[in-house]
């Protein structure tokens, strides 16, 4: 009696007692549901070894940096700067400060201009916020505006049509549901707009939109697309079953195995973002296909009618090859925990923790639900033994065929693997369904960049800030930053300081110049700090010693290429033209810019992890080093082709598409290790190579074609989600899994009759 024929045993006579267990654990397991919390925080996408991650906390706590909010408001075409607009902007201005935690708000209205009388600096807003806005106060607005260098392109767009206001917040950390209660608020204050002002367009957009975005998605994923796979899974049961029993013995396998996934990430505390929220999904369709094999099995045995206990034959014959499968699988999910990415690491977890959970269910609830049961036919979607042999014997004599193909499409596949590129990027993450993405799309397109880069500088020991040589090496870099193309503005000390020595020199264009004197410097920006109004300062762009200061770049992109081109270009830069006070572009859009590129090259030791471990299980399973070996090339070809194809029509992978060939090569490793496994018995009862494969076919070709399809629409329900992270994870994985069943239908046929002939 063999190990497996032995634990089948075990599983059958005490089946209720191991079902009473596994239902312990469940609900031990499901009392974490109520610990599930949903993150809106996008940098829990970043470890805390990342550089760029390090970088940007090192400028929250260095700066007064706070939540950016940015409206864009277009009035009817021609009325930018008639005096009922302004006027309409002045009312706007004042219902933005009174926004919950408003610590500043910017807008065309109260934007400060200055100048200087004699030896004074004076600081006012273009426009009073109060006063009645007459003809000739809104045609000196017009002029100052569209001279403001400022303005252009933050507060005022290129054409002089679009206006943006920014409404600066700090949110307090300790109270939850904070974010969603603002958001609340700027809808309602939007929403008043549009009813006062018809014919106005008004956009809004920010970091603070994105993350609470990002919950909602989660939550939505949660609640749609979960039920969505669970009805599709119950429809194809239903379909390749033919009973209810069936369906339902397997239907409560998938349900015990999603809740127990659940119910581990509630009680390990991790926070389930837009990117984890669905992992159940993936642990719900990986698990259903091991219900399919010993399901069908069991039919197939019973209508053989040679076998005493069918159910028993199935499960001793699957429990091998099932169990490779769920290893392997959870194998490749586990190594995701090279992912410099939080969220990456805590699905492989979740999902290796509800395949071993699942596993348990499959060999414990099936035989509760099914063991002394009597089986009929299959459903509608079984095909027969008959079809696959002669499907079988149509494979082997087109061997040299597949031998050819297979190899002229992987190099097509690597020359479109060449073409990808990575683009990372918060916005462009969420799906057009979603009003945040269209309106920061029609902000970048009407007003201004959405990307910033932030360059910190350290003035050099002893000197502060104000250090003219200091200054000139800052100023000389902006220059270069301007005159980059997808830079549409700067931000800088020396741009205000360069604009109130011109004030204090009457103009002179001439001394649009950093002052030659650490204490001029200082007295013009001590000038300017006096005049500004309250929560106006400059501890935005300077530290609270006066050591440090702020460079922030805006960047109109399409694409994380273009962050990544700027930021390097930049560092290379200063590395070359001003090396003492070089420094690494930081923030929030690099550091996603970068993510993949970084997540790509540490998943690569994943990678090559999970390789090994999966050979290592296969040869010892297949007790053949040669077979195992073999094994491996069905399970490598589909992640080439389906990143070749990917590379030739979509181009772009992100964060999610770079875990995939790590993830999937566990997953595609289950068709292979059931057909082998069935193929290799056949050999070794004396069946000649055709004989063999033929009956493989048989056997388990009907299976592994349904699996592979259960398989398929479950990652492409996943890739309806809003969030591209998991569209990506989706359709990709959907991609190769379907190039998996061509690989174990087509080449390993071909390759086992090519190297074995037709010998005994």
């Amino acid at each position: 009696m063999t190990l497996a024929e032995r634990l089948s045993d075990f599983v059958l006579k005490r089946r209720w007692w191991l079902f009473c267990g596994l239902a312990a654990v469940l609900v031990l397991l499901a009392a974490g549901l109520p610990r599930l919390q949903v993150s809106d925080d996008n940098r829990a996408f970043f470890g805390a070894a990342n550089q760029e991650f390090v970088d940007l906390q090192r400028n929250d706590e260095t700066y007064t940096l706070s939540t950016v909010l940015l409206l864009m408001v277009i009035p009817p075409e021609g009325t930018a700067f008639d005096p009922d607009t302004l006027r309409a902007l002045q009312q706007m201005t004042e219902d933005a400060w009174q926004m919950p935690y408003a610590l500043r708000v910017d807008s065309p209205i109260n934007h400060m201009h200055s100048y200087a009388i004699e030896d004074e600096i004076l600081v006012e807003p273009m426009l009073d916020e109060f006063a009645d806005v007459t003809p000739e106060a809104a045609e000196r607005f017009r002029e100052l505006a569209l001279a403001s260098d400022d303005m252009r392109n933050m507060l005022l767009s290129a054409d002089g049509t679009a206006y943006g206001i920014t409404v600066r917040m700090v949110l307090p950390e300790d109270q939850p549901g904070i974010r969603r209660q603002t958001e609340a608020a700027l809808r309602d204050m939007i929403g008043d707009w549009r009813a006062e002002l018809p014919g106005w367009e008004i956009r809004a957009t920010g970091a603070m939109l994105g993350n609470n975005l990002l919950a909602r998605v989660a939550v939505e994923d949660i609640a749609f697309l979960v039920p969505l796979a669970f009805l599709a899974v119950t429809i194809l049961f239903a379909l390749a079953m033919g009973s209810a029993l069936k369906v339902i013995a397997s239907l409560s396998v998938l349900f015990a195995s999603t809740v127990a996934t659940y119910g581990f990430a509630g009680w390990t505390g991790v926070e389930l973002t837009a990117g984890t929220a669905i992992s159940p999904l993936a642990v719900m369709v990986l698990v259903s296909t091991s219900c399919v094999h010993i399901i069908l099995a069991w039919i197939r045995t019973t209508e053989g009618g040679v076998v005493a206990n069918p159910f028993r034959h199935a499960l001793s014959e699957n429990m091998a090859p099932v169990t490779v499968s769920h290893l392997t699988t959870a194998f490749g999910f586990l190594c995701l925990n090279f992912s410099p990415a939080p969220p990456l690491a805590d699905m492989g977890n979740i999902v290796a923790f509800g395949l071993i959970f699942g596993h348990l269910a499959v060999f414990i609830i099936l035989p509760t639900f099914l063991a002394g049961r009597q089986t009929r036919g299959a459903g509608r979607l079984m095909v027969t033994g008959d079809q696959m042999r002669r499907f079988a014997a149509w494979v082997i004599r087109r061997k040299r065929i597949w031998l050819a193909v297979f190899p002229v499409a992987v190099g097509i596949a690597v020359l479109g693997i060449t073409r990808i590129a990575y683009d990372d990027n918060v916005i462009r993450y969420f799906d057009h369904r979603y009003e945040l993405r269209q309106d920061s799309e029609a902000v970048q397109a009407r007003l201004t960049g959405l990307e910033s880069l932030q360059f910190s500088f350290q003035a050099p020991d002893g000197a502060s800030v104000f250090d003219p040589e200091f200054l000139y090496s800052i100023d000389r870099f902006v220059t270069w930053l301007e005159r980059q193309s997808t830079v549409v503005s700067v931000t800088s000390l020396t741009d205000i300081i360069k604009d109130l020595n011109q004030n204090m020199s009457g103009g002179d264009p001439n001394a649009h110049a950093v002052a030659d004197s650490q204490a001029a410097n200082a007295q013009l920006l001590m000038f300017y700090e006096l005049s500004l109004p309250v929560g106006m300062d400059l501890n935005v762009m300077m530290d609270v010693d006066r050591t440090q200061t702020l460079v922030t770049a805006v960047i109109r992109s399409s694409h994380s290429a273009e962050i990544r081109a700027v930021a390097s270009d930049a560092e290379a830069w200063l590395a070359e033209n001003e090396p003492e006070i070089a420094t690494r572009a930081s923030g929030i859009a690099i550091a996603f810019a970068r993510i993949s590129e970084r997540n790509n090259s540490q998943m690569l030791a994943g990678f090559l992890l999970v390789l090994v471990l999966v050979s290592i299980t296969m040869m010892a399973t297949l007790r053949s080093l040669r077979y195992g070996a073999l094994s491996l090339v069905p399970n490598l070809i589909p992640a080439i082709m389906a990143f070749g194809f990917w590379g030739m029509t979509l181009g772009d992978l992100n964060l999610g598409s770079t875990v995939v060939t790590t993830m999937t090569f566990g997953i595609v490793v289950d068709d292979t290790v059931h057909f082998l496994m069935h193929y290799l018995r056949g050999r070794r009862r004396g069946l000649h190579v055709q004989a063999a494969l033929e009956e493989t076919f048989a056997v388990v070709g009907s299976a592994i074609t349904l699996t592979s399809v259960a398989l398929i629409i479950g990652f492409v329900i996943m890739a309806a989600s809003g969030f591209a992270i998991n569209q990506h994870i989706g359709l990709l994985t959907s991609v190769v899994i379907f190039f998996a069943l061509l690989s174990d239908l087509l080449l390993l046929p071909a390759l086992l009759a090519l190297f074995q002939g037709n010998s005994k």
